[in-house]
């Protein structure tokens, strides 16, 4: 009941379209009492006289109005009911898709985008589906059955009781399987999520795939959650459909047992042919609604399921927000400060323990440490992806628990070794993070990051669809459209994953221009691969198990020859071992790696 409460909360915004709907539906309904009972004023005129020429031409002329009327009552209510859910639909899965960008990086790190995705679609267009057509058709259900119980009972309440017969049982019968039915949808809305989110891996990862030569054992893994997705779904509709039979074989009883005894008392003069035929029309129809309801509450079934989704969902309460008088401080001297840090993705196993870093303003700190050292955990307290359990993150001096969010983040650029574009244009991934630049702006920055000169040899310039990711463009090329984002965003702090490491040496020449023309004179916390391209840091910091061992400069490190020195001897070691075997590649967990 909660849930259903919830899914009619939705209609508030829409309420007085609802209202015209389902006031459409009614009068639909109403109007669908009248036909009979004028044929029945005629039948009588035929059977028992007093009829005239004018008042039959009165009577087809009402009869007329009536189906003209009905015509315009059944646009309406299709119409306006699809209306209303067409905005529901609109608004939850705005109101879903912006409550999920509010909710911690650690909740997308237990979810599969697939599955989202499911609870972002699919579930709500079954609520969509109810909307449009459980809510006014249920009360139109319940309405007109009543209306024609009343008609029928005023003309013969003896045949009346006798035409109501079969509904006890009936509806006993629909209660015990209706009761069922919302146990078996469940299961249905999981696993479709789970395929979604399988196939949606699948087509993320198909590259893999492909080179594992994996298409067949992939295709049968599809095959197989396909296969469990449609035996619930027939298990659950096989129960479904049980309350539509049981309403067809109840109608059919009761216009039986109409004919039967209504005919023996018509043969019997007590009971008039006309009052037998508007028995019969109605009991055609008046079992109509209950089956409508029996299909109805399939849909609203498969709709409470989806809903108790989605409302899970948003009750999820993001622990990272604004703070509600967040500082948005007119002047800041952009220093970064780690004070006595401790933090865990699970309280009770820390990453980090006790860091204690400052990055003066406008100058570089570069992390090295071996992978799982804690080097981009300490990147991600900057910007608040997450919050340390113990200590304090500073920006400007200020707690960035106590700076507005939004001000935070947007003074914060970041150009991480996973770039991720968008499927769109160069120009739109370049303007993603500043989309008032004007067309100079845009252009400099792509000089700047060295990356115009292919921008310039692709097929459409700057409009050039790059693919989902930028699948249409090389590693360094993908680089370095990052560079050039971040360079036309102009935040004064810059978190950068060095990404150089996949890349040929000229390209990497090329990155490596733009990371100086990007880094210059602003406040740096730069995660190193390559450790020969922070030799000009201002600070390095080398970590360990989430604990900082050493930080100093290149030349006061290596003269205290500790882990810095031993990770610099050996990619040193390693370049040189390269040249002398072209063609191999030798890695080094030690040295490079990120976490």
């Amino acid at each position: 009941m909660p849930t259903l409460l919830s899914l009619l909360q939705l209609l508030r915004a829409s309420q007085k379209k609802m209202l015209v709907a389902v006031a459409c539906g009614l009068l639909f309904a109403g109007t669908g009492l009248v036909p009979p009972l004028l044929i029945r004023r005629i039948i009588q005129w035929i059977t028992e006289g007093g009829g005239t020429l004018p008042a039959l031409l009165g009577v087809t002329g009402l009869l007329l109005v009536v189906y003209v009327g009905r015509g315009l009552f059944r646009y309406g209510y299709g119409r306006f009911s699809h209306e209303v859910s067409f905005d529901v639909l609109h608004s939850l899965m705005v109101r879903v898709y912006t409550h999920l960008q509010s909710l911690p990086h650690s909740f997308f790190h237990t979810q599969r985008t697939g599955g989202l995705i499911a609870r972002s679609i699919n579930d709500i267009e079954a609520i969509e589906d109810f909307i449009a057509h459980g809510v006014p058709e249920t009360i139109n259900a319940c309405v007109l059955p009543t209306a024609m119980i009343c008609v029928l009972f005023y003309l013969n309440w003896q045949l009346a009781l006798v035409a109501l017969l079969p509904l006890p049982v009936a509806s006993w019968i629909v209660f015990r399987a209706v009761s069922k039915v919302r146990t078996e949808w469940r299961p249905v809305r999981q696993r479709l999520e789970d395929l979604t989110a399988q196939v949606q891996d699948n087509l993320s990862g198909v590259t893999v795939i492909k080179s594992f030569v994996q298409e067949k054992l992939q295709a049968r893994a599809i095959e197989h959650r396909s296969q469990r997705l449609r035996d619930d779904m027939l298990r659950a509709s096989t129960l479904s459909f049980v309350p539509v039979g049981v309403i067809e074989v109840t109608s059919g009883v009761g216009v039986v047992l109409i004919a039967l005894l209504g005919g023996v008392m018509a043969l019997g003069g007590r009971v008039s042919a006309a009052d037998l035929f508007v028995f019969i029309v109605y009991l055609t129809q008046i079992y109509q609604p209950f089956l409508q309801l029996a299909n109805i509450n399939d849909t609203l079934q498969k709709a409470t399921v989806s809903s108790e989704r989605v409302f899970e969902l948003l009750n999820l309460q993001p622990d990272i927000v604004s703070p509600p008088h967040g500082v948005r401080p007119a002047r800041m001297t952009w220093d970064v400060e780690l004070q006595n840090v401790t933090f865990g993705y699970q309280p009770d196993r820390p990453v980090l323990t006790d860091i204690n870093i400052t990055v003066a303003a406008g100058t570089m700190v570069a992390l090295v440490g071996a992978t799982g050292a804690g080097k981009t955990t300490v990147t991600n307290l900057i910007p608040r992806f997450y919050d340390p359990q113990h200590g304090a993150v500073r920006v400007g001096g200020h707690a960035v628990g106590s700076l507005d969010l939004d001000f935070l983040r947007g003074n914060i650029a970041m150009v991480l070794q996973d770039v991720f574009l968008f499927h769109g244009t160069v120009r739109q991934n370049l303007l993603f993070g500043r989309p008032d630049a004007s067309e100079a702006e845009l252009r400099a920055a792509a000089r700047a990051a060295n990356a115009e000169e292919f921008i310039l040899g692709l097929s459409q310039g700057y409009d050039t669809l790059i693919g989902e990711r930028g699948v249409r463009l090389s590693a360094g090329q993908k680089q370095r459209l990052s560079i050039a984002r971040a360079l036309l965003k102009d935040a004064p702090i810059l978190i950068l994953d060095e990404a150089t490491s996949s890349v040929d040496t000229e390209t990497e020449h090329l990155i490596q221009e733009a990371i100086s023309r990007l880094t210059a004179q602003r406040t740096t916390v730069a995660i190193a691969h390559r450790l020969s391209t922070i030799r000009n840091a201002d600070l390095i910091v080398v970590l360990d198990h989430g604990r900082v061992v050493e930080q100093g400069t290149h030349e006061s490190l290596l003269a205290h020859n500790r882990a810095y020195a031993r990770m610099v001897r050996a990619q040193d070691l390693a370049r040189t071992w390269q040249i002398g075997q072209p063609g191999e590649q030798p890695e080094l967990a030690l040295a490079t790696g990120s976490d």
